[in-house]
């Protein structure tokens, strides 16, 4: 099997959070629905949203082109409208070199909104009949980002979307291989050279890009 041919559906990823934090399928998906539901409602109101010890999203700052969809003869480039940056802990984890570390982490603690048990405990009291508790809540997220991580490090694609099709939905995550390239510091001018590199890559589904955009 070649790298990133195979993809865990949320359905799946929902199976593996309650099997891995003891936790109902039910509160699982509570627990995710909470995360992708507080991550939505700040993007859609124009601020950075990030997952404690996970990462941050926000709404991309690529300016409008022309392109073609690969998808499509006629359609437009097929570019995620969210930008996600890793927090350094989840890096970490994947064995990635987090790079601007100093960035990551200022991206992840001062975003406007900051998601953690706490926030999903009460993101599910009012979304559903039943609130879990902060401890639950916990163990979900950390359910998550653990999936998340041994799904990635075998080149799995991770879905958090529609019930039929991983495009529809919150969004996909997988790992990019970024090539090495020359930039300039932007302070001296002087050319930099950066190394290949893996990284986090994810394309936001149709739910959340029609709603941001």
């Amino acid at each position: 099997m070649t790298a990133q041919t195979a993809a865990m559906n949320k359905a799946e990823l929902i199976e593996a959070m309650a099997s891995e934090s003891g936790l109902s399928k039910a509160d699982a998906k509570r627990a995710l629905d909470g995360f992708t539901h507080a991550t939505t409602k700040a993007l859609e109101k124009g601020d950075s949203a990030a997952l404690v010890g996970f990462g941050s999203f926000s709404i991309s700052k690529r300016s409008a082109r022309t392109g073609r969809n690969p998808r499509s003869e006629n359609g437009p480039v097929d570019d995620s409208p969210v930008t996600f940056d890793v927090c350094p802990e989840f890096a970490a984890a994947l064995d990635l070199n987090p790079g601007k570390g100093d960035e990551a982490s200022a991206k992840c603690r001062d975003a406007d909104v900051v998601i953690d048990a706490k926030y999903i405990a009460s993101e599910t009291g009012r979304n559903s009949h039943k609130e879990l508790s902060e401890d639950d809540a916990k163990r979900a997220l950390e359910a998550f980002i653990n999936t998340t991580t041994k799904a990635l490090k075998k080149g799995d694609r991770l879905s958090v979307g529609g019930k039929e099709d991983e495009n529809e939905g919150f969004g996909t995550f997988s790992i990019s291989k970024r090539s090495a390239r020359t930039g300039r510091n932007p302070q001296t001018g002087k050319e930099i050279q950066t190394s290949a590199k893996n990284v986090v890559k994810f394309k936001a589904g149709a739910e959340l890009s029609k709603t941001v955009n």
